[in-house]
């Protein structure tokens, strides 16, 4: 029977990472699984832009953050204490990812770049890649390659080495309309993504890096899946200080179908994940 894991949110009204029973009641304290709130008053940590849980050798589980103000950071799942960070305020991160063998990878809107950092160990990048308003990345162990997501494309990068010695080069691209944000695994299916963009949410075929369009809702922030089939998405209300979040998050069968939602009131949600390290 297939598992079912709590939903891993960055909330960015009081600036937190929530996690939550998905069977819960969100308003009350008693759904929160785990949570963690950056230092105060720096601005470097404001707004909690993604957040993933890996697993490593050193640290053993970790969550990866990253802020929109510019900090990016690795802590520690047990003690919740921060092993490695980088603020970089004029980037604008959205998204990091940690690539087995160490290497950690931000991406970032302004200027559009992916950096590549080898691990807990180094703070400065030993790549830097250009990839207009870069929003997502996702490490694809079934073909050894890293996707990235920006302006009208999704870029699939294959890997060798590892460490700072790690080779990267282009692999392929898939062209779409919008500007792409998001990007997430099919949990149960290795050859498949799901992505979104200004226009809707996408499932690709990466064997053949065709794409059906599954939701035709605009700005959709996060989409994911849970192994059970259920779907989880995350998406702009055009309401309060944050237009581009919102206090609910709307859940769907395997079919696509309005199954449930939940909501946390006075919430600004911007991104859900799936709380598990499991790269699918």
């Amino acid at each position: 029977m297939s598992k079912t894991f709590p939903i891993a949110t960055t909330e960015q009204t009081t600036n937190d990472i929530i996690v939550f029973d998905q069977d819960g009641d969100w308003s009350s304290s008693s759904s929160v699984t785990w949570r963690w709130s950056p230092p105060a008053g720096s601005a470097v940590w404001y707004n909690l832009s993604d957040v993933r849980l890996r697993d490593t050798k050193a640290y053993g589980k970790v969550v990866l953050v990253a802020a929109s103000g510019g900090k990016t950071a690795m802590l520690r799942k047990d003690k919740k204490t921060v092993v490695w960070q980088v603020s970089t305020p004029q980037d604008n991160p959205h998204a990091i990812e940690r690539i087995p063998g160490g290497v950690i990878v931000t991406a970032s809107t302004s200027p559009g770049r992916l950096r590549f950092y080898a691990d807990s160990t180094h703070t400065v990048p030993f790549k830097v890649i250009s990839l207009a308003k870069a929003h997502g990345v996702l490490y694809d162990p079934e073909r050894t390659a890293l996707w990235a997501i920006g302006d009208k494309q999704l870029v699939r990068y294959s890997l060798s080495g590892e460490g700072s010695g790690t080779k990267i080069s282009v692999h392929s691209r898939v062209s779409f309309k919008g500007t792409g944000h998001d990007l997430q695994p099919v949990y149960g299916d290795p050859d498949a993504l799901w992505f979104t963009d200004s226009y809707g949410v996408y499932r690709l075929d990466a064997t053949k890096n065709t794409y059906e369009q599954v939701d035709a809702a605009n700005h959709v922030k996060a989409y994911i899946s849970q192994p059970t089939g259920i779907r989880v998405r995350a998406m702009a209300d055009y309401a309060g200080p944050r237009d581009w979040g919102g206090p609910t998050i709307d859940f769907f069968d395997a079919d696509g179908e309005k199954a449930f939602s939940r909501t946390r009131p006075g919430a600004e949600f911007y991104k859900v994940r799936i709380w598990t390290p499991d790269y699918h």
